[in-house]
């Protein structure tokens, strides 16, 4: 089994407890010696990791396995953290994020040292997972990284979330300066911290707000990422997703036992009110109502956690990386989407649905093809491995190529024979705004579209609608919450705030200045003026726009299908309708050809003939008229007229004689006692009208 050639520029010595500036040093894992003359030179893959701004457990992510089984040079390094790397030290500037310039200048290393390891330096891939997705998604819309990496795969975060970039600079600024005793009217402040011993730096008493970071990069990412910036457009991405993102916000408590409705609505009651300015009461019943079970009259305490836990991945994670996704789609870049859903059996993590925070990294880095790793101690299975090999396939393609598909002819010495067949046999489609595809990641994978495409357009087309600040006579008050108690609140919250600022981007509270510089214009200061306020009505248009699109797109072929089942019912049912009358206005017409004109009488005459004919004491007509055949039926005519007449004796007038017997038989009436019987005549008329 082929290892990793394992190449240190220097050692690696951990920083938990004791941080320094002295902690600027990367190592470099390169395939072994027997792969070094397939493919070099070799696709490069720097991986920034994450988990906070202020403290980790240091670069501990081993690359070997997958430089060796990927074929490709990874790059691991350090970078400074909390308020030695990430903290605006000059009023109104954006110096500070120097945890940023130092990921600038490990890329610039490895541009131009990198070739002397068998690397490629214009095949350069970084690969982030949570605040290191956040940094490499900042590196994106950076004009100092232009042109020093050429993809980009984001884990777990994006710089569009509430908690990637601090949300009062000015505010954290002006606490450190109190704290150290450095004065806060200073335009800038680094030559006092720098009087201060390290001591003194590392013992800062900052709280931060629940779900937010204390310290952290500043800028308006969204603001630079909607206006396209060329590295951030020319540079081919590929998103992920875990299922429970929001899984480590939780106590192990919590997630043993669950909770109930109240400290449900305390924790969401927290977040957007940390997360947005205006309107939260409203915001806070749209979430609360979107994530609540309503056919269940009674709500576990385990499904309550798990709505909550839902409802703060999407809102905090899930909604800022698929925003991210659409804004890099949109101008035709080239975009990868997937969500990791495979659980392992033998994990760190029970009592849980669906893949937690972190467990795609041991995948992406190839770990189950060998295990047992000091970092990642757990047993893996086979599936395990066939699902390591196929994330590991998929980045490093992706790296190579820029296409997760591409090279297919390889045959790789690891994993089992069936999960090769099955991942190969299966083609990742791009992500596009109309039919955002993405790859489900479990046992069984899959392309699906939409990924959670309702609740996707709460976070991203409903509550940015109601974050707005509304006319300038709306008092502040009206967007503060009505429970002001802090028994409300489930951690540390934000003081209320009474300035009216702008409306803010998603998942922002506060206007930022943008991170990428603008070319000089040349024309006049009123033309200048002017064209500015187009193009701020254009963006803020085509913001709006792509958010209702985004939306709503989903529903377009629903909506297509009911809209083409409706009208091809009314058609059928027109038609119908002309075809009765064209049948009944010829049926019409034939009766009218067919009926026969009458002979000298008139209704009425007809009419007073059956009259009298029925009247008592009426003479019965003459011999010579005998009634019709009673097989001879004229159609379309009135029914004849039956006339019962009772023989009556008259001296005068002799008995007319007795008419046939009828076609049908003929009954008599006996008379009581026995004696003569009186006998009716029935004559049968037909009258024609």
């Amino acid at each position: 089994m082929p290892r990793g050639r394992y190449a240190s520029l220097r050692r690696l010595v951990p920083l938990l407890a004791d941080q320094s500036e002295d902690c600027l040093f990367l190592n470099l894992y390169v395939p072994g010696s027997g792969n070094r003359g397939l493919e070099a030179p070799y696709a490069v893959i720097v991986y920034v990791h994450g988990e906070s701004y202020e403290w980790n457990a240091g670069n501990h992510y081993d690359g070997s396995v997958l430089a060796s089984y990927g074929h490709v040079v990874v790059v691991t390094f350090n970078y400074r953290l909390g308020v030695l790397g990430f903290l605006r030290t000059r009023a109104g500037g954006s110096v500070g994020d120097l945890g940023l310039l130092d990921i600038v200048a490990a890329l610039q290393w490895v541009r131009l040292n990198v070739a002397a390891f068998g690397g490629d330096p214009s095949r350069v891939t970084v690969v982030g997972h949570d605040t290191g997705a956040a940094l490499a998604n900042l590196l994106l819309v950076t004009p100092g990284s232009k042109g020093l990496f050429h993809r980009a795969v984001l884990l777990s975060g994006s710089a569009l979330s509430p908690w990637a970039v601090v949300q009062q600079p000015e505010a954290l600024r002006a606490a450190v300066a109190d704290q150290l005793g450095c004065p806060s009217s200073l335009e800038d402040i680094a030559p006092c911290l720098r009087s201060r011993p390290l001591a003194a730096l590392l013992d800062l008493r900052l709280e931060a707000p629940r779900f937010l970071a204390r310290f952290g990069p500043s800028g308006d990412p969204a603001r630079s990422m909607e206006r396209s910036a060329d590295s951030f457009v020319t540079c081919d991405l590929m998103l992920g997703a875990t299922t429970a993102e929001s899984y480590l916000d939780f106590s192990a408590a919590d997630i043993q036992y669950g909770f109930e409705e109240d400290q449900r609505n305390r924790v969401l009651r927290t977040y957007v009110r940390n997360a947005y300015t205006y309107h939260l009461n409203e915001i806070f019943s749209t979430v609360r109502n979107e994530y609540t079970d309503w056919d269940k009259p009674v709500l576990h305490p385990i499904n309550i956690r798990d709505s909550t836990m839902e409802a703060l991945s999407d809102g905090h994670t899930v909604s800022p990386l698929v925003h991210v996704g659409y804004l890099h789609a949109r101008r035709g870049a080239k975009t990868y989407l997937f969500h990791f859903g495979y659980q392992t059996k033998d994990g760190d993590y029970a009592q849980r649905l669906g893949s937690v925070r972190g467990e795609d990294v041991a995948f992406v880095l190839g770990l189950p093809l060998v295990g047992g790793l000091p970092h990642f101690p757990q047993n893996f299975s086979r599936q395990d491995i066939g699902v390591a090999e196929a994330m590991l396939g998929f980045v490093t393609n992706f790296a190579k190529t820029g296409d997760p598909n591409e090279p297919r002819d390889q045959r790789p010495d690891y994993g089992a024979l069936k999960e090769r067949t099955r991942y190969r046999a299966l083609t990742w489609e791009t992500y596009e705004t109309g039919t955002q595809l993405y790859l489900s990641l479990t046992l069984k994978p899959k392309m699906r579209s939409h990924y959670r495409g309702h609740k996707m357009a709460v976070w991203l087309n409903l509550i940015p609608q109601l974050h707005q600040p509304g006319d300038d006579d709306v008092s502040m008050r009206h967007h503060h919450f009505h429970e002001r108690g802090d028994h409300y609140y489930s951690g540390l919250v934000r003081p209320e705030s009474f300035t009216r600022l702008p409306p803010a981007r998603h998942g922002a509270t506060s206007p930022r200045p943008p991170l990428v510089e603008c070319a000089p214009n040349l024309t006049s200061d009123d033309e200048e003026e002017e064209g500015e306020g187009e193009e701020d009505e254009e963006e803020e248009e085509d913001e709006a726009g792509l958010l209702q699109r985004l939306a709503t797109r989903h529903y377009y072929s629903y909506t297509a299908a009911l809209g083409v089942t409706v009208g091809v019912g009314c058609l059928l049912l027109l038609l119908n309708a002309l075809i009765f009358a064209g049948i009944y206005h010829h049926q019409r017409g034939r009766r009218r050809r067919g009926r026969p004109q009458p002979q000298g009488r008139s209704s009425s005459s007809s009419g007073s003939s059956c009259s009298d004919a029925a009247a008592p004491g009426a003479a019965a007509p003459a011999a010579s008229s005998s009634p019709p055949p009673p097989h001879v039926i004229k159609l379309h005519e009135p029914p004849p007229c039956y006339v019962t007449a009772t023989a009556r004796k008259s001296p005068s007038v002799p008995d007319p004689p007795p008419p046939p017997p009828p076609a049908r038989g003929s009954s008599a009436a006996s008379a009581p006692g026995g004696g003569s019987t009186v006998k009716k005549r029935v004559q049968i008329q037909e009258i024609s009208v």
